[in-house]
This record gives structure tokens, C-alpha cells and sequence, in this order.
């Protein structure tokens, strides 16, 4: 992470080169497409990590206008990229637990052109996924120097219910660094 805490997105794909064309073209089709989105996942993490880990695939977070609804309740992608350079294109809805992030999509952090989500919207969206490279992710966010207030606030806001798991995170964090 950079000094004022803005996404960096050559740091986010310093270990995997090949993905800065697949994650460029994506979002500029989707933003044609006037879809809103964010880089999330593994990638979006790395953009606030000091030291990015790879991944097979890229997420990016997408509004609810990605998606067409047909009778039967059938729905389909209205941009259906599913890989770009052979690398999976992952386009995340916001269903369910995952609608306490939807107005990070209305302000986005631009890094390079990139909508990046910001940092407290990766931490919450890893804290609901809650599988161990998720926490991994978190931990790292936080050894970068992350503000920690502005996350203590955006859980509390968003998942109150998670805001023990940042406070377990924040310490291993501490534990490590005596």
C-alpha cells in the first residue's frame, strides 16, 4: 500500500504480469457495457497487501445492471465474460450478505484506470467469505499499515457481527510483530 493508503494496481499484478491485460479489457468492456465493478479477490487484496500473492483467476465485484432476469426467473450474464487470455473472469453479484458493500461500486478507487475496491470493502468481503486465505488476505492488509480505525468502522457499520474476527486479526497482526 502506498503512503496515503491508495490502491496500487502494479502492485496488485507484480507477480502475475500476464493478468494486467485480462483485468485492463475486462473492466473496459464492462465499463462500455456501463456496468459498474471493482477489482476484488486475491487481486483487489493485493492492491493494499506490501507483498501480493498469486491467484488463478480474477474478481471483479458487479452491479446488479450485469445481469438480465427472464421469465422463469431465469438470469443470465448481460456481459457473459467468463475468461479473458485464458485466465477466469470472475463477475461476483451482489446477492445476499454481500449488499452491505453495494455503494463502494458508486466510488471507486481508480488506480490506472482500474476501478479498485476500497480497502475496507475487501477486508468486509473476505471477513463473509471467512476461508483461511481470506484471513490470510486480511492479516496482510493489516501488517501493510492499513488504518485500522477506518476498518474497526466499516465492519462495525457493515457486519457487526465479524468485528470479534477483525479484533482476533488485528492481534495476530500485533502478536507477530513483538
Amino acid at each position: 500500500m502506498n503512503p496515503k493508503g491508495e490502491p496500487d494496481l502494479k502492485r496488485a499484478l507484480s507477480l502475475l504480469p500476464a493478468f494486467e491485460r485480462a483485468v485492463r479489457e475486462t473492466s473496459k468492456r464492462l465499463a462500455e457495457a456501463k456496468i459498474r465493478h471493482l477489482l476484488v479477490g486475491a487481486l483487489g487484496a493485493n492492491a493494499y497487501r506490501s507483498r501480493p500473492r498469486t491467484t488463478s483467476d480474477i474478481s471483479f465485484l458487479v452491479g446488479d445492471e450485469a445481469f438480465e432476469s427472464h421469465p422463469g426467473g431465469f438470469v443470465t450474464m448481460r456481459l457473459p465474460i467468463i475468461e479473458m487470455d485464458g485466465i477466469e473472469v470472475d463477475q461476483v453479484p451482489l446477492t445476499g450478505a454481500l449488499r452491505v458493500v453495494e455503494k463502494a461500486l458508486d466510488a471507486p478507487r481508480m488506480s490506472d484506470g482500474v476501478p479498485i475496491a476500497p480497502v475496507e470493502t475487501i477486508v468486509v468481503m473476505k471477513l463473509l467469505a471467512g476461508r483461511h486465505q481470506d484471513l490470510a488476505d486480511i492479516e496482510a492488509i493489516l501488517d501493510a499499515g492499513v488504518d485500522r480505525d477506518l476498518l474497526r468502522h466499516a465492519v462495525g457499520a457493515a457486519v457487526p457481527d465479524r468485528v470479534e474476527m477483525l479484533e482476533g486479526l488485528i492481534e495476530n497482526v500485533d502478536r507477530r510483530r513483538d
